[in-house]
């Protein structure tokens, strides 16, 4: 009897041994397929090298706060700065104009030849960006009371690589050449990083040194993306008029829409500082950074598809259902590890940005969300939505947060954030039927 019971056993654990290494190969074999589709490569390196990005930022942040010192620092965050509001207004549209004609090329060959009049018209505004900033920097200096000259100068000389690194940025967007888009996205960074450490070791950091390492890394990524999208400077000036009329029907209507949704999100933080004080500022600041990394994989899926997108009449449900999911679960984890992450890593005196996380949690979902019927209107060239949109959202931000800011704080721009993005995505979703039941009414 005894042996007949041992028998029975040691069949049962046999059987549960290869129904588990059953479930194993299953699950093995799910992930092989998964990872054999390239729209889930793209999106998972794209989102690696976003949160890359992330972990370089905070640790340049370390760098730079502990070598430069309080006023160095200054210094070097001010230059930078200014450097990057004139590149936020220099645009004009051209790179999400030159991200569309690039998708539209029928060939690898058009590809890199419209990417070459891309770089060609990146460089004159790089160029145009260099002289206003030399020809304006002792104004800027003399208005904010820059104690030493010449910032400003060297920033002029450097800051030609701006435009080009977000004109090239936009041209992988277009070509779906996404690893060379995840190397400009977070090649700088890591290039700055070992600068800075180099120099910590080696020599001296300062301001200036910070500045010509932030502008190397840029160089040096610049060319690598020039060395292996092979562009060409075929009929530059024929495709920079391409680029231009393409400019003046949807990319100069994005780039309004653009200037708009940025301009108040600053003006919340600005808001924030001036009703409450800069301790919730910091919290704000830091509950933002917690929940990022929800929308930046959305971005991610929605840039992967970007191309693809604009040949098609409608978004695949597929997209929509894997996008809502991972917004769902990273809402549901971020919620549960927040306090937690926060008392261990940055301490209790931070407890505070808990509650705005739980806020913004909704943000994120809702920006999230719009996401890939953002990247669908933008393939398709709907410059003219998108800035209806925009300054819709711009109006019901603005109106909340001085409604609720005064009175909440934090909270109140948390909450107007939420909802302002909630009629982000209401637009996204009435402005994608209406396309789409004029796509289906036509054919």
């Amino acid at each position: 009897m005894a042996n007949r019971r041992r028998h029975v056993a040691d069949v049962d654990t046999k059987s549960t041994l290869m129904d588990s290494v059953s479930a194993g190969t299953k699950a093995r074999g799910f992930l092989r397929s998964l990872l054999a589709r390239e729209r889930v490569r793209q999106t998972l390196l794209l989102y690696g090298s976003d949160i890359g990005l992330i972990i370089l930022t905070f640790g340049t942040g370390i760098l730079n706060s502990r070598f430069l010192g309080p006023t160095q620092y200054g210094v070097y965050a001010f230059v930078i700065t200014v450097v990057e509001a004139v590149m936020l207004f220099a645009g004009f549209g051209f790179p999400a104009a030159g991200a569309r004609v690039v998708s539209l090329a029928k060939t690898r060959h058009d590809e890199q030849a419209v990417q070459g009049a891309l770089v060609a018209i990146a460089l004159v505004m790089g160029l145009c960006m260099s002289l206003l900033l030399a020809t304006a920097s002792p104004l800027i200096e003399w208005v904010f009371h820059t104690k030493e000259k010449g910032w400003f100068l060297i920033a002029s000389l450097l800051c030609t690589l701006a435009p080009l690194q977000a004109m090239l940025t936009q041209a992988c967007l277009g070509a779906n050449r996404i690893g060379i888009l995840a190397t400009l996205n977070i090649l700088p960074k890591a290039l700055y990083l070992l600068g800075g450490l180099g120099m910590v070791v080696w020599a001296h950091l300062t301001a200036k040194t910070a500045l010509m390492l932030y502008f190397g890394g840029s160089l040096a990524s610049c060319l690598l993306a020039l060395i292996a999208l092979r562009i060409r400077f075929d009929q530059v000036r024929s495709l920079t008029r391409e680029v231009t009329a393409e400019v003046k029907r949807y990319g100069f209507k994005a780039y309004l829409g653009g200037i708009a949704d940025t301009s108040t999100y600053k003006l919340n933080n600005l808001l924030i500082a001036g009703y409450v004080d800069t301790n919730w500022l910091g919290f704000y600041s830091i509950a933002s950074t917690m929940v990022s990394p929800m929308v930046r994989f959305s971005i991610a899926l929605s840039n992967s598809a970007y191309r693809s997108l604009g040949q098609k009449k409608s978004i695949n449900k597929k997209l929509f259902m894997a996008n809502g999911a991972f917004l769902v679960a990273s809402a549901i984890l971020i919620a549960a590890v927040v306090r937690p992450f926060i008392t261990i890593v940055l301490t209790r005196q931070f407890l505070p940005a808990v509650g705005l996380v739980y806020v913004l949690l909704a943000t994120a979902f809702f920006q999230g969300m719009y996401q890939p019927i953002n990247a669908f209107l933008c393939a398709h060239g709907k410059g003219r939505e998108l800035r209806s949109i925009s300054l819709v959202v711009c109006a019901v931000n603005l109106i909340i947060s001085l409604a609720l800011i005064p009175r909440l704080g934090a909270y109140g721009a948390a909450i107007g954030s939420s909802m302002a993005k909630c009629c982000e995505l209401l637009g996204n979703i009435h402005y994608y039927r209406k396309i789409t039941r004029q796509s289906c009414s036509s054919s």
